[in-house]
């Protein structure tokens, strides 16, 4: 009758215990089964099919390490009708081999249901892979005994398969400020619903070491690069005051419900097959590799201002003909030809999905523009203060585009060093052009990229009233909401209106320029002129000379280079005017060259030529100064100072100019008298005063009309016209080191209260004390603001002269000209041409980021990038499976 019994009795039980427990304890001690690793031994072999559940457990390593190997004997595995839950297992082992081996008494808790002897081991060989997974503790899957990212697969089963941890203890009671006492209670662990019925929690456990709750789905499954992502519920929540609440809060994340998702495709085997995780984790690498060539692709072409798209988005477009491909597309194919991945990907007609599309492409540029823009804008966040640069253009379509440029300085305190950055925002249309406009597309911008304005400290414009207006100007309107925000008019603009006026202070000196571009139009509209000029009779030698160039109409100091051109190249062009005259057929080219050799054969002609050539060259290299993006007030100052020293100087060598202009014109054998022409005057009356009848043109009436007006009007302007910036640069005359050393105390205390009466919320009263300390650590060898910023961090003393560095960093971020945004221009005219007209406006401007910011735009993290590009939503929820690792 016992045979035929479905369980044991209790004699049966009693005896068979008796047994087990004899024969555990002839097994021998742990201790004596460690040895070295064999070198054999090489899979791990679990046999289902062995009614005696013996099976082999190995793994080869090359390295010393850990080896099992055991025939492992499962004895009085019972199902859930046992009486006994606690099962006894008994594990014995035959060593044949030298080796690190295990030998344990283990004692599985909480194994219930009709749990097979298969099973079982499989249950087994996780918890032995799993060097993680400690089951001799209380509660093995605590939190506190692992990591908050757990990247092992095996450490997961081990924790799924023992089970959550939520122990029924008698829980801690924490005592709030308020005098409350709460403590977590095991009836969270399930919900009641409304009927009463009560459905388990799951995913909710508590930790006994960190005495907070945590949620074991989010901490296992959940997704790191999700853009909400929220660590609390991992880390574990340990205020127990409305704790239903953050719970049923909790459970409606979408975080949650996706690592919920994951979890199930866990439980059903869907991942857990190592085959499937690897065909998953191939494909997903396969497609963040097809996206990170694509990622490349678009910065190569958008650097180099290249139009992507040809006729892919239009209906005329036919895919077996290439003849309307862009550019795009063309690298794709080129790339494909060399690269595996790309190949495949375009041989392979089965993959519908290939991320080409131009939608694809502007969603590319649209994210490493915004993602290029954040980085700039966290740095400008960073930094202590910054200045505003803006200016605007018309572009091909007649819309006014606003280039909006921010200039701040970084400190870079592990490489000990400081730089000045002028970042470029975007482009931006405006539609009216008031100065309130303005003011509002400022304050809209800032404010859309989180930039405080409060921080901003200078202002660099043009000189058109709407800008530099002092009563209801741009600059007047950011004053008034920051009251540091100092307006500096941009300096190369200022410089090139002094040239202006210089040039118009006579009508022989308009006359001269109209000349020198007449000249310049007759050679270069005709190939056999300009042929004719560039080689003459010595080809080889003058072809290496300059050639003549244009006169520009809007920058004043660039046209040094086309009268240096023409001194330089001055007997050559009479060369050629005299030959095209003399064997020209054409009637016109015959009187057009005789016209300008007559006007060129003129001592006048000469000798403004000459006058203006060491004028030019006085400014041309103070204007390309101004123009560098690291110089700053100071280094303005200077070098206006010195063009002005050569300018007085210039006046005084009237003398040396007219010897110069002489001996170019016995080159060509021009005659040294002036041009004599009678002038007309009215008829004289009786009782009229006799006017000035003296001839017009002589050399010492061309001093005192023409060269000395000039030479005035340079001088004047360059005083008159630099005055505001003289008035910000007094206000830091005392941070010079060369001047700081030569100060007393009280004028050093004098202006240093100024300066904080001025700067008040960013200098504190003790301004003058490290003032007065810091002076005594100078040398001659700190000569600029910026040595003096440079002094202080490589020496570690940004703490202790906390206000003198912040004064210099004030000084440093001010605006000196508006070039920045002036050059963006010239991007604009390239990016949007005549082909590329129909351009939309986000698209024009973040084109425009990853080309000027093209140093940012290639060292963006394309993993980040192609990151979050997986987790925009789409109509079709399949991007997001394509990158999922």
């Amino acid at each position: 009758m016992s045979d035929n019994k479905r369980c044991l009795s209790g004699f049966q039980k009693r005896k068979k215990r008796k047994e087990i427990q004899e024969q555990m304890s002839k097994l021998p001690k742990i201790k004596n089964f460690f040895s070295s690793i064999p070198a054999d031994v090489s899979e791990i072999d679990v046999n289902p099919e062995n009614q005696d559940s013996e099976f082999s457990v190995s793994k080869s390593n090359d390295h010393v390490g850990l080896f099992l190997s055991s025939e492992l004997q499962i004895n009085n595995i019972h199902d859930s009708t046992t009486e006994n839950k606690e099962t006894e297992l008994s594990v014995s082992k035959s060593n044949d081999h030298g080796g690190l081996f295990l030998s344990s008494e283990l004692q599985i808790n909480n194994i219930h249901d009709s749990t097979t002897e298969y099973d079982i081991s499989k249950f087994l060989v996780v918890f032995i892979l799993c060097l993680n997974f400690n089951i001799h503790n209380e509660y093995p899957t605590d939190r506190i005994h692992f990591k908050e990212n757990i990247m092992d697969n095996n450490t997961k089963r081990c924790i799924l398969t023992y089970g959550p941890c939520r122990p029924d203890i008698v829980f801690p009671i924490t005592t709030k400020d308020n005098g409350k006492s709460l403590h977590f209670s095991k009836f969270y662990y399930n919900k009641t619903l409304k009927s009463g019925i009560q459905v388990p929690r799951f995913w909710l456990c508590y930790s006994v070491g960190l005495d907070s709750v945590y949620c074991e789905t989010c901490w296992l499954f959940a997704n790191r690069l999700y853009s909400f992502f929220n660590n609390v519920w991992i880390n574990g929540v340990d205020d127990w005051q409305h704790l239903s609440i953050k719970i049923d809060k909790h459970e409606m994340s979408m975080q949650h419900i996706d690592a919920c998702k994951i979890r199930v495709l866990w439980v059903k085997n869907a991942t857990i097959d190592k085959v499937t995780e690897r065909q998953y984790s191939e494909e997903a690498t396969f497609w963040r590799n097809v996206l990170h060539r694509i990622i490349k692709i678009i910065l190569y072409l958008t650097s180099g201002n290249t139009a992507l798209r040809g006729h892919e988005h239009k209906n005329k477009y036919n895919p077996e003909q290439l003849d309307g491909e862009g550019n795009f597309m063309r690298s794709v194919r080129l790339l494909a030809d060399y690269d595996p991945t790309m190949n495949e990907l375009l041989k392979d007609e089965q993959k519908k999905i290939k991320y080409f599309s131009w939608k694809i492409q502007n969603e590319l540029i649209e994210l490493l523009a915004t993602s290029t823009q954040n980085f700039l804008c966290e740095e400008i966040r960073h930094s202590q203060c910054f200045s505003i640069i803006m200016d605007s253009t018309q572009d091909i379509t007649k819309l006014d585009q606003v280039s909006i440029v921010i200039r701040y300085v970084v400190i870079n305190h592990n490489e000990l060093n400081i730089s000045v950055k002028e970042s470029f925002l975007g482009f931006f249309v405006i539609e009216k052009h008031g100065a309130q406009d303005y003011e509002e597309l400022i304050t809209d911008i800032l404010l859309k990229l989180n930039i405080d304005i409060n921080k901003c400290r200078g202002q660099g414009y043009d000189g058109a009233s709407v800008m530099s207006g002092i009563y209801s100007g741009v600059q007047k309107r950011i004053k008034d909401k920051v009251p540091t925000a100092s307006y500096i008019h941009c300096c190369a603009h200022n410089l090139n209106l002094v040239i202006s006026d210089a040039a118009k202070i006579s009508q022989k000196v308009v006359s001269f320029f109209e000349t020198i571009q007449a000249v310049f139009n007759f050679f270069s509209v005709s190939a056999p002129r300009w042929a004719c000029l560039a080689f003459g009779n010595d080809e080889y030698r003058k072809v290496k000379l300059k050639v003549l160039k244009r006169v520009c109409p809007t920058r004043w100091e660039s046209r040094h280079e086309s009268i240096n051109a023409l001194k330089l190249r001055f007997i050559d062009v009479l060369k050629a005017l005299t030959n095209i005259s003399l064997t020209s057929t054409k009637k016109d080219e015959k009187a057009s060259s005789t016209s300008l050799k007559k006007k060129l054969e003129s001592i006048e002609f000469v000798l403004i030529l000459c006058v203006w050539e060491k004028v030019l060259r006085a400014l041309d290299g103070v204007s390309k100064s101004l123009q560098n993006p690291n110089t700053n007030l100071q280094n303005a100052c200077q070098n206006l100072k010195e063009a002005k020293t050569v300018i007085e100087n210039l006046r005084d060598n009237y003398g040396n100019i007219l010897l110069e202009c002489k001996d170019l014109c016995s080159r060509w054998g021009i005659s040294l008298n002036f041009h004599m022409k009678r002038n007309m005057f009215a008829s004289k009356y009786f009782d009229e005063v006799d006017g000035d009848r003296r001839l017009n043109v002589t050399n010492e009436n061309f001093r005192i009309k023409i060269f000395l007006p000039v030479i005035d009007t340079v001088l004047f302007q360059l005083n008159s016209r630099f005055q505001g910036l003289q008035q910000v640069t007094e206000n830091f005359n005392f941070l010079f080191p060369t001047i700081l050393i030569k100060l007393n105390e009280n004028e050093i205390a004098k202006a240093s209260m100024d300066f904080f009466y001025l700067y008040n919320d960013d200098i504190s009263p003790d301004f003058t004390r490290q003032l007065l300390c810091l002076r005594g650590l100078l040398n001659t060898t700190i000569q600029t603001i910026k040595d003096l910023a440079l002094f202080i961090i490589k020496n570690d003393f940004c703490t202790t002269y906390c206000d003198v560095i912040t004064a210099c960093i004030i000084y440093i971020s001010l605006p000196v000209t508006v070039a920045t945004a002036e050059r963006s221009f010239s991007k604009l005219k390239l990016i949007k041409n005549y082909l590329r007209n129909s351009m939309g406006q986000d698209r024009l401007s973040n084109i425009a980021i990853l080309n000027i910011e093209k140093d940012v735009a290639n060292n963006l993290d394309l993993e980040k990038m192609i990151s979050t590009f997986a987790e925009t939503k789409t109509k079709t929820k399949t991007r997001k499976k394509n990158f999922l690792k």
